[in-house]
């Protein structure tokens, strides 16, 4: 899908440090072509996990399906995820094999909270990814305007953010760089 409901996204992405009940993760993606000075935006989109298939890997497949066999080899392109969880090792695993076949792409992934740190798996994948060359940062006030902006279904209403969003973030990423 295209657009998220105002209320999904101010449930699911709400940066909370304990997000109790709170296990689906949506994904929104950019792709963009980097053309000189200005990417040229390709497609954008939402995606949620699917039953016991998680929004990375339907990203993954969907993209393998249908982006990449129009997009020029010799182009270089970027891909950036907004994340309402931050990867599990297993999606983690599976998107460092792609980068690594995938050389014209670039990935930055935000993500409002971190899932599962505590695993020295989930904690090591995410060092992998940066080590095949993703940005992983903690979402802050402008990710979440933008994510507003193009993902939600926000009636033209700009983006309200709420109660300790900045405390929640700088918690977010001081667990990301501790890891990192």
């Amino acid at each position: 899908r295209n657009l998220i409901s105002q209320e999904d996204f101010n449930f699911h992405f709400k940066n909370l440090r304990y997000a109790k009940g709170r296990r689906n993760t949506f994904l929104c993606y950019e792709v963009t072509r980097k053309d000189c000075n200005s990417p040229v935006s390709l497609c954008h989109g939402v995606f949620e996990n699917k039953g016991i298939i998680h929004a990375e890997i339907c990203f993954l497949y969907w993209f393998h399906d249908k982006v990449l066999k129009v997009l020029s080899p010799r182009e270089e392109f970027k891909v950036t995820w907004y994340m309402s969880w931050s990867p599990c090792f297993k999606c983690a695993e599976q998107v460092v094999r792609f980068l690594a076949t995938h050389h014209n792409l670039s990935l930055a992934i935000f993500i409002s909270r971190l899932y599962d740190i505590w695993n020295t798996d989930t904690q090591q994948k995410l060092c992998r990814l940066v080590q095949e060359g993703a940005q992983v940062a903690a979402m802050d006030l402008p990710e979440f305007k933008k994510c507003w902006k193009k993902f939600v279904d926000n009636d033209g209403q700009r983006f309200r953010p709420w109660k300790r969003l900045r405390t929640h973030f700088r918690y977010q990423n001081s667990k990301l760089q501790e890891i990192l």
